[in-house]
């Protein structure tokens, strides 16, 4: 029955085969003032792939550089957190694409944990678009590798229920039909336009045959007249 009700363009923003789910996460090591630093280790953009959907959990997953320049380190400094942003499709993430926001983590609790053989720490995240989003944070498990004394984050799995993920895309809907409303220009309101303007036309075109059959009908009518008219009376002299 929904089904039936959805139209193209629904259907494509719910991909509910998750066919074109992909996009890209961010990580950025902030200062005690929430501003992102600009050293060497303080910040990654990778894209993330659609790693499982089996089960009752969807699971993405992103491999960060860990070479010379570009990578991501976790450093027991004080007044450092890890933090990071997930979003769908675009480049750029907006206030329409965004899937969640990490929960801000103290980098020197996060190198405690990695004491010993552990290489893994889990930090929590929140979707912006879940209702009631604070009290169902999910999951962000990262690992790392130590390279010359220095903790590098080499990849990120954030995992979810499937129930929200489908609420996650069904608010996503709600956005993009909310901007489709005074626009109107919705895929099945565009065909039935396209409809409507091919009956117009087809109409015009039966008027102008039928006035132009009448036309010549007329025209023919005069001559058939005027071939009938009785012989004059005048005489030829």
């Amino acid at each position: 029955e929904m089904e039936k009700q959805l139209t193209q363009g629904a259907k494509r923003i719910l991909d509910e085969t998750n066919e074109n789910t992909c996009g890209f996460c961010t990580f950025f090591i902030l200062d005690q003032d929430g501003y992102a630093k600009k050293t060497k280790g303080s910040a990654v953009e990778v894209p993330w792939h659609l790693a499982s959907s089996d089960g009752d959990d969807i699971v993405l997953e992103a491999e960060l550089p860990a070479n010379p320049l570009f990578f991501l380190q976790v450093s027991s400094e004080e007044g450092n957190y890890f933090w990071g942003q997930w979003w769908l499709g675009d480049a750029k993430r907006t206030k329409t694409n965004a899937i969640c926001d990490l929960v801000p983590k103290d980098c020197k609790v996060i190198q405690k944990s990695l004491d010993g053989d552990n290489t893994e720490f889990e930090v929590e995240a929140q979707m912006p678009f879940i209702k009631n989003s604070s009290s169902k944070l999910v999951k962000v498990k990262l690992t790392t590798k130590e390279q010359k004394f220095v903790t590098k984050v080499t990849s990120a799995k954030l995992t979810m229920s499937k129930a929200l993920w489908t609420e996650w895309k069904e608010y996503r809907l709600k956005l993009w039909r909310s901007g489709k409303v005074w626009g109107g220009d919705d895929k099945d309101d565009e065909k039935e336009k396209d409809k409507d303007e091919k009956k117009d036309e087809e109409m015009k075109d039966k008027r102008r045959s039928l006035e132009s059959q009448i036309s010549g009908d007329a025209l023919e009518h005069g001559k058939e007249g005027h071939a009938s008219e009785p012989p004059s009376n005048k005489k030829e002299y």
